[in-house]
């Protein structure tokens, strides 16, 4: 416990599934944690669910696919606590569609969101870090960056561009010992396979991983609480794969 105390950490899509699991996690290893959601009540309810276990939390409604509102929720972040340590880049969207469907619009929605969110977001901070000479930028990707996946390009794409995005930024803050990652899970029993998959084909899933269940978004906190402290100082531009064995390398 007490592994990330008096750190900041703003995690962003942190209304709800992983990014919730994430802000309760850090706060529970004494972060004060910045649930930055464009869903107003649930970053709201998040936030009460913090300082219900005696955490530290600020909500934000931040749309991170508009550079303004990235700001906002920066400088709003900087006057509640004083300073960011850490950015969890984890806001997505997924609608499903195959290419010949797909509309440009969607195409740009899902870019702008998962991918130029990531971008903005950590240039927000990436100045902040490099005047402490310290900082942790943590992304969250997919398993289809890695595989692809049928209805998925747009989201692929977005997923697979986090990964190349966090290498070139870990090149570029590294001399300033700011590092970054990537967390790249599998499927995971959030509202977006619960969407569109039944319960046989989620127990299909499942009966393919090794480990032999699909993923829960408290799978992810450990890692993300690891990559988020100073036991991960020496580790930058990697991607950590978080599947039960799903894919393995």
């Amino acid at each position: 416990m007490d592994r990330l105390k008096n750190r900041v950490a703003i995690i962003t899509g942190a209304g709800q599934g992983i990014g919730r699991a994430l802000a309760l996690g850090l706060a529970r290893e004494g972060a004060r944690v910045v649930i930055a959601d464009i869903n107003q009540t649930s970053a709201a309810s998040v936030q009460s669910e913090v300082e219900g276990a005696a955490g530290i939390a600020l909500a934000s409604t931040t749309d991170v696919s508009d550079e303004q509102s990235v700001q906002a929720m920066v400088e709003s972040s900087l006057r509640e606590f004083g300073k960011v340590d850490i950015l969890i880049n984890n806001a997505g969207i997924f609608p499903v569609s195959s290419v010949e469907e797909m509309s440009e619009d969607e195409w740009d929605r899902v870019i702008g969101t998962n991918l130029v969110g990531a971008f903005l977001c950590s240039r927000a901070v990436a100045n902040k870090f490099i005047e402490q000479g310290s900082g942790k930028v943590i992304s969250i990707t997919s398993g289809r960056a890695l595989q692809g996946g049928r209805n998925a390009a747009h989201y692929a794409s977005s997923k697979a561009g986090i990964i190349g995005f966090s290498k070139a930024l870990a090149l570029e803050l590294a001399p300033y010992q700011i590092t970054v990652n990537v967390i790249c899970p599998g499927i995971t029993d959030t509202a977006q396979p619960r969407g569109h998959l039944s319960e046989e084909q989620i127990y299909a899933q499942a009966q393919k991983i090794p480990l032999g269940r699909i993923g829960q978004p408290e799978d992810l906190v450990g890692t993300a609480v690891f990559l988020a402290s100073e036991a991960a100082a020496f580790i930058t531009g990697q991607t950590v794969i978080v599947n039960g064995g799903s894919i393995m390398g």
